[in-house]
């Protein structure tokens, strides 16, 4: 399915259905050793970060990037950027994202995402700030209630990520990876809000059974403004085994509350991916 505000829409899936397109297309390219820059008619903005906000690898989309809410996001459009990575860890990165393929007017909805961050082998911490104008919408960690009932569209979200994992994989202890969102709207109504947040947990355990399998956990609270009385939850669960070198399959099960604004409006269900490898 493809629906967004449920939380339903999955990872490997896409819109298309049976179309044949090109969906991606840009081209990388470095200067110097610390430099590197993207530009391409059809890319999505967190390519073009310096350093990785999430470990976890979800089934439902809304889970990607440490929680895919509005600091984050993911939304395929005309796009450049640029990304400086030091010596010690730290990394510094800025691009634009625009449904306007000159990317300079301000007439077409637009992202400008700019990230600082720290890694280093064990764990990683990040900053996000993202500024998007004339209605760009390109998240799926959301609740109907997310935004302001009026205005609003205009945006700066901040985004913390942080991930660690452990040394050895095959024990008890699994990595761990966390985000937290706020957002502040421009020109929003006076009796509404004009703030929402959104947080997000999940956790990998690695060889968990055997060489190469996954269990992954992941639940959080979806975007929401501060106005609203219903607190929307998601979650979901899964088990990752190769069966042979070639088909990889994950049952998995996902949960999600009070997403569309309603009360016991809730929506849950059962997946089984395979992936085949040739």
């Amino acid at each position: 399915t493809v629906s967004k505000t449920y939380g339903t829409y999955l990872s490997s899936g896409s819109k298309f259905t049976d179309l044949m397109k090109v969906d991606k297309m840009w081209y990388t390219f470095p200067v110097g050793e610390k430099n590197t820059f993207w530009v391409g008619p059809k890319i999505e903005n967190y390519y073009m970060h310096g350093t990785t906000p999430s470990i976890y690898k979800p089934v439902t989309k809304q889970f990607t990037l440490g929680g895919n809410a509005n600091a984050y996001g993911a939304s395929t459009n005309a796009g450049a950027g640029w990304a400086y990575k030091f010596d010690n860890g730290f990394a510094v990165s800025s691009n634009v994202v625009s449904s306007k393929t000159d990317l300079l007017t301000n007439e077409g909805a637009t992202s400008w995402a700019n990230q600082v961050g720290y890694t280093q082998n064990q764990w990683s911490a990040s900053v996000m700030v993202n500024a998007k104008y004339n209605g760009w919408h390109d998240e799926y960690f959301h609740s109907s209630g997310d935004a302001p009932a009026s205005g609003g569209s205009n945006f700066t979200a901040v985004g913390l990520r942080t991930w660690w994992r452990p040394l050895e994989t095959g024990t008890m202890v699994p990595s761990v990876s966390l985000g937290y969102d706020t957002t502040n709207y421009d020109d929003t109504a006076p009796e509404t809000s004009d703030q929402s947040s959104s947080w997000f947990a999940g956790l990998t355990w690695q060889d968990a059974f055997q060489a190469d399998d996954r269990v992954g956990l992941a639940f959080g609270q979806p975007t929401v403004n501060e106005a609203e009385t219903l607190d929307p939850f998601a979650f979901e669960m899964y088990y990752s085994f190769k069966v042979n070198d070639s088909v990889t399959m994950t049952p998995a099960y996902f949960s999600n509350t009070n997403r569309a604004g309603t009360s016991g409006d809730d929506v849950s269900g059962i997946i089984l991916e395979t992936t085949l490898k040739f």
